[in-house]
């Protein structure tokens, strides 16, 4: 049994999506359709995650033959809070880690120290974490790789944005 994980499938996705626009041409619009096809993720679902992403002016969305989503703004202006703000409750954090329903300096859990250095941390990376930050991290993962894993590699954000580098084989 692992660890629960520290996003809902809900953010999951909307990080993924916005690294696949973040890692795309500047001012190019991309179809709901393309980045579900891109990221392996239901058309649907994504679908209403980009609208909350719109109505939360991360992203913009144009309609027509032209149309699609991009970035509302740079994406080294857009932090992570941003991104997952809408889809996450970010209240429960200051909550105790163990349930309890006073934890505090003065009756605290056994792990109240511990968790609050990790939520303290956590917490400041998405404020400092942007979009640019991980959509470079993903390319350069990216292009680091090798053309047999790149092929072998499955829907991960970024992958459409660049070509698998040609294999160099002797004659």
């Amino acid at each position: 049994m692992g660890l629960a994980p520290m996003f809902s499938q809900t953010t999951e996705y909307a990080i993924r999506a916005l690294i696949e626009i973040a890692t795309r041409a500047d001012g190019k619009h991309v179809l709901a359709a393309e980045l579900a096809e891109a990221l392996d993720i239901p058309q649907h679902y994504l679908s209403k995650i980009l609208q909350q992403l719109v109505r939360t002016r991360v992203l913009k969305s144009v309609r027509g033959r032209q149309g699609g989503f991009s970035l509302n703004k740079s994406a080294g202006s857009i932090h992570l809070r941003e991104v997952v703000a809408p889809f996450e409750d970010l209240k429960k954090y200051e909550e105790c880690i163990l349930g309890q329903p006073v934890c505090n300096e003065a009756g605290a859990c056994p792990l109240h120290d511990f968790w609050k250095s990790v939520r303290e941390r956590w917490l400041i990376e998405l404020d400092r974490k942007t979009l640019q930050d991980l959509s470079e991290f993903q390319l350069a993962r990216l292009n680091s790789m090798n053309a047999g894993l790149f092929k072998r590699v499955g829907s991960v954000p970024g992958k459409a944005s660049i070509k698998a580098k040609p294999s160099k084989r002797r004659k």
